[in-house]
This record gives structure tokens, sequence and C-alpha cells, in this order.
């Protein structure tokens, strides 16, 4: 299994994934595409029967943005084929854009979360055709497709060292999502702290307004009421 913490971190961008992703971005493309290409072809080996449903979706491109990592990914449905790469600039715009964390998009791309659970939380944020995003989704669920398990399988005779290799992996993330939400939390409190008190400052001063315009309503009616009666 890829790294899976209980529950997300209070600022789910600041993660181990985001120091990965700033190491990795200097790592040359061609590489993350072969390794890319060759799990999009595994999983139509294993699971021929999704892209029967994935035909009505065919010549749509899905534009998956980590929020957390420097890549994003297209996803092109072809006739009887899915390709998968790492996102050129000039490729142009995609039918589905859908962002957030890394490990929430994996999450709802295996169905261990659910994805309307996602985006009403707002970890998740979608742009363009919901209907195909929604058909994508129920081909995907249909085959019960374990994403990790396939990109663990992708290796081949690699896979035993591999799982051990993420075993290790998932212990890591899990101590640094921990330390980096503690040092998160450290970092932000002073400053969310002096946002409340600014607050109970405006929320002062809006008082003393309140009263202040009272105050002048009184004394204009007053003054009214004398310049009436002088005029009498």
């Amino acid at each position: 299994m890829f790294p899976n913490p209980e529950k997300p971190p209070a600022n789910e961008k600041f993660s181990p994934l985001l120091l990965a992703g700033i190491i990795t971005r200097s790592l040359p493309v061609a590489p993350l595409n072969r390794l890319l290409r060759h799990m999009a072809r595994k999983i139509q080996n294993n699971h021929p029967a999704i892209m029967a449903r994935l035909r009505p979706l065919t010549g749509r491109q899905f534009l998956i943005c980590p929020t957390d990592l420097p890549h994003d990914i297209r996803l092109i449905i072809g006739e009887g084929h899915v390709d998968c790469m790492i996102e050129d600039e000039f490729m142009g715009p995609a039918d589905v854009v859908i962002r957030g964390p890394f490990m929430s998009l994996m999450d709802m791309m295996d169905g261990r979360v659910d994805g309307d659970a996602l985006f009403f939380s707002r970890r998740l944020s979608v742009e363009g055709d919901m209907e195909a995003l929604l058909t994508l989704r129920n081909a995907l669920d249909s085959e019960d497709i374990d994403l990790r398990a396939e990109i663990l399988s992708s290796f081949g005779p690699l896979r035993r060292p591999a799982t051990a290799l993420l075993k290790i992996g998932q212990h890591l993330f899990q101590s640094l999502s921990r330390d980096m939400s503690s040092l998160s939390q450290a970092m932000t409190k002073p400053l969310a702290d002096r946002c409340d008190g600014l607050e109970q400052e405006n929320q002062g001063l809006r008082d003393s307004v309140v009263r202040l315009d009272r105050m002048l309503t009184k004394t204009q009616n007053r003054l009214q009421s004398l310049t009436r009666k002088k005029t009498i």
C-alpha cells in the first residue's frame, strides 16, 4: 500500500510529498513518461473490460494536478487504449481538470474515499465536464481497480523488493507527516493567534462605531427638536 495516514494533516499541501516534489522537480521527464505509460498498459492488460466502459470517452482528456507534486498528469482516452503522460504546457486545454493533494487523488481513483465527500470538503476541485468524470469513476469502480497494487505489479520481478521499499517509505511518510504537521501548526499558530486578536479588536471598533452612530443620531434628533421649538 501507498502511505495512507488515518486522517489528513491540517495542511495537506505542507507534506512529505511537497518536499519530494521539490527534490524531483529537476529530474528529466522522459523516464517518468515511460513509467506512466508502462503502468497504464499494465492496468489495461489486467482489466480489458474497462476499455469498453471508457469507449464513450474516446477523445476526452483529463488533467490530474497534484498540488503537492511538481508535475501534472494528462490522461488521454483513445480508441481502445489509454495514454498517460506528464503534462506538456503546449498540449492545450483538457476536458476535465482535477486538482488536489496526491493522496486524496489516489484515494478517489481507488474508491477508498467517496469522491463526493472529497469535493464537498474542498480537498479536491474539478473543472470541466462532470459527466465525463463520472463515467471515468464508474468505469474504475466497476473493475474494482486497486491502483496501488497495479502500480506494484507493474514492477514485474522487482515487485517484492518494491513492496518492501514501499513499506519502509510508508513508515517514513507517516513519521514525516506528523512532524511536518506539528511544524506547520507551530509556524502558523502565532499568526493565527494574532489574527484572532485583530479580529477581536476589529469587533470592538465595530461596536464602538455602532454606539457612536446611535449617539450621533440621538444628538441630531435633539438638535432638530430644539430647532423646531425655537422656530415656534
